[in-house]
């Protein structure tokens, strides 16, 4: 029995008119992580699925690992191919059952191709009588053990014994590029994986204090970005230098204003940054009401610096969902060490809660905005990941 891999679509299953469009970018991607295992496999493409076939069968576990992280896929089965014939269907799932121990059965059957003479339910009905006869166990429609699928298919059938759940949303690629002011914060990294799943493609910018901070935090974010490029391919981090011209601002404005000035500045750099890679929006990990700098006010306040838009997928999320996530894609257990963020360099100790524009403005009317923009922009450094390259990395590390 050679095995197969049938991974499902998830969102993309809703799209109508445009679904090929989805389709083939979430083909394209599939197709990314399979070079990055194996030279040789047939990708077939099927309504609502995909069939991974003639891959090496050393590999098909970690492969299906992997694809676990691909946007689009609501799961991944690891299964055999099969003529469209009942005693096929029995015989191959009693060696995918050998050696396991259940007590209850149950059996799922689609029939797509309606050529195959029987239904669904008579497809059900024979193989888990089958079943039942030869492990001596009961069926349960319910809560079974054991789940036995088949799919009949365009003259062929798979049968598969479990489901991975797949990451779901929609395939990266298909909504644009946008650009996440990241740090190595639990916030940033969720809000960045969330807006991935979303189809975009996700460029980061890191602001750093250095010297008067450490490198640690530019290497977490390095860190964090690897991390996230396993679930986009690829992936650019630029580093800016805030140092100077947060100094600008202690110098010039009001103390209780500072936090505010330096998320304004951020963002006039974000967006010169995002115009030069063509990106249509800047994402943040904001919460609303989690920090000074995030009462409702001030986010007002801040976006006024902004001309294009700015996202913010954790807005209505508490930090616990938050760090579930974290968790969940990888991020936690770097984001929890201790780190030096540059917005708490020379934070004031009673930052303002309810900035108005008039100060805020009147406070910005001291200092050079363009001069100093352009300044942290002429400085800035970029560095791209690749995922095939981050793989050989962990292969040589293992």
């Amino acid at each position: 029995m050679k095995p197969v891999i049938v991974v499902h679509h998830h969102e993309i299953t809703l799209k109508r008119d445009n679904r090929s469009y989805f389709e083939k970018q979430l083909m394209k991607n599939v197709r990314t992580v399979l070079l990055g295992f194996c030279k040789t496999f047939v990708l077939r493409g099927g309504y609502g699925r995909f069939v991974i076939e003639e891959i090496p069968e050393e590999q098909v576990e970690a492969i299906a690992q992997r694809l676990t992280q691909v946007f689009g896929l609501a799961n991944i089965c690891i299964g055999v191919k099969v003529n469209q014939n009942i005693e096929e269907f029995c015989s191959v799932a009693e060696r995918l059952l050998t050696g396991r121990k259940f007590s209850t059965i149950k059996v799922e059957t689609k029939r797509p191709d309606k050529r195959f003479p029987l239904t669904s339910v008579e497809v059900n009905t024979q193989v888990g009588a089958f079943l039942c006869v030869k492990f001596g166990v009961r069926a349960n429609l319910k809560q079974p053990d054991e789940i036995l699928f088949i799919e009949i298919v365009e003259g062929v059938a798979y049968v598969y014994r479990s489901k991975m759940q797949g990451a779901g949303g929609l395939p990266v690629g298909v909504s644009g590029k946008v650009l996440s002011l990241l740090s190595a914060g639990f916030d940033s990294p969720v809000a960045s994986w969330r807006m991935m799943k979303r189809g975009c493609n996700v460029n980061f910018v890191h602001f750093h204090s250095m010297p008067y901070t450490s490198q640690y935090s530019v290497d977490q974010v390095k860190q964090l970005v690897k991390i996230l490029t396993e679930y986009q391919f690829q992936s650019r981090l630029f580093t800016v230098p805030f140092a100077d011209l947060q100094n600008e601002i202690v110098l010039q404005a009001p103390q209780h204003l500072r936090v505010i000035l330096y998320r304004r500045f951020m963002i006039r750099i974000a967006e010169t940054i995002a115009r030069q890679r063509r990106a249509e929006a800047l994402i943040t990990g904001e919460a609303v009401g989690q920090v000074a700098s995030q009462t409702l006010r001030n986010i007002r306040v801040i976006d006024e610096a902004a001309s294009m838009p700015i996202l913010r997928p954790l807005a209505g999320m508490d930090k616990e969902e938050t760090m579930h996530t974290a968790r969940l894609i990888g991020t936690h257990d770097i984001s929890k060490e201790p780190y030096d963020d540059c917005c708490s360099f020379l934070a004031p100790r009673n930052p303002a809660t309810w900035a108005t524009m008039g100060e805020v403005v009147d406070a910005e009317s001291k200092l050079n905005v363009p001069q100093l923009v352009e300044l942290a922009w002429s400085k800035t450094t970029s560095e791209i990941f690749l995922v095939q390259q981050l793989q050989k990395e962990k292969q040589v590390d293992e």
